[in-house]
């Protein structure tokens, strides 16, 4: 579907649905595609009913189309509690899964905030040790998350990073989400965001970020003013400061995950 696609590319998962929670868990019995389910799923979870992740679990587990996958993985990390990660059940397509999967496993893992996701990191790193790319991918997202490499070095081995890991989850609270080794915080991310907004509007260049303008726009679900390509200039630049000046308004507390505005 063209909207699947688009979800696809977008830094979020598009605005909310003018449709009751009622009208979407009808269309949802009524979806004849895996594509039509999904999307209708992210539109109920945008309405802050996360009751029917299972049936989001279910598609991730059972389809076949790697496209579809893709977004299920995307989806569901932005929508997992910390109890939705232990449960290993969840992550059957893993065992199954072909490089590209894994790849994309392994970079929206970020976007979790939770220690949880690293032991299944752990093991990706074991089961595919042969192919390079992918096991920088899967370091690079550890080491984004726990911060590992400072601490023992950019080539610590497998199990001295499970050790690091161990230690780390006793010496911080795993009940916690967090970002760049710190709790979770909008008004974090969005004084980064607003740091490269100063410099790329003076010199009129692309705002050049993915990550953090993504994360704000599933947390709050007000889409930030520009993405990576955006150029910034005199003109734009007001609208970022407008859209800080929006999440400064409401009450966000550390250390919580946020989707479009619900807290997790």
């Amino acid at each position: 579907m063209r909207s699947q696609e688009n979800l696809m590319n977008s830094i979020w998962f598009g605005e909310k649905s003018n449709l009751t929670k009622a009208e979407i868990e009808d269309h949802i019995l009524k979806s004849s595609t895996e594509s039509e389910v999904l999307l209708k799923l992210i539109e109920l979870f945008k309405s802050g009913d996360f009751t029917q992740k299972p049936l989001l679990i279910q598609l991730m587990n059972r389809t076949r189309n790697e496209d579809l996958l893709n977004l299920c993985i995307r989806v569901f990390f932005s929508v997992a509690t910390h109890e939705d990660l232990k449960n290993p059940n969840h992550f059957h397509f893993l065992s199954r899964a072909s490089e590209d999967i894994v790849n994309n496993f392994a970079s929206a893992a970020i976007t979790s905030l939770s220690l949880e996701v690293i032991p299944y990191l752990l093991a990706l790193h074991e089961d595919w040790e042969e192919i390079s790319d992918t096991v920088v991918i899967i370091r690079d997202s550890i080491d984004y998350i726990i911060g590992f490499e400072e601490e023992i070095g950019e080539e610590a081995s497998l199990e001295e990073i499970g050790d690091y890991y161990f230690n780390y989850c006793q010496a911080n609270d795993p009940e916690k989400y967090y970002f760049q080794q710190k709790w979770a915080f909008p008004g974090d991310l969005a004084k980064k965001m607003m740091e490269r907004v100063m410099i790329a509007a003076s010199n009129e260049e692309p705002l050049t970020m993915e990550l953090i303008p993504s994360l704000l726009s599933v947390w709050t679900g007000e889409k930030v003013p520009g993405d990576y390509y955006t150029v910034i200039n005199n003109s734009n630049y007001k609208d970022f400061i407008s859209y800080i000046n929006g999440l400064a308004k409401k009450n966000w507390e550390k250390g919580n995950k946020y989707f479009y505005g619900f807290k997790l």
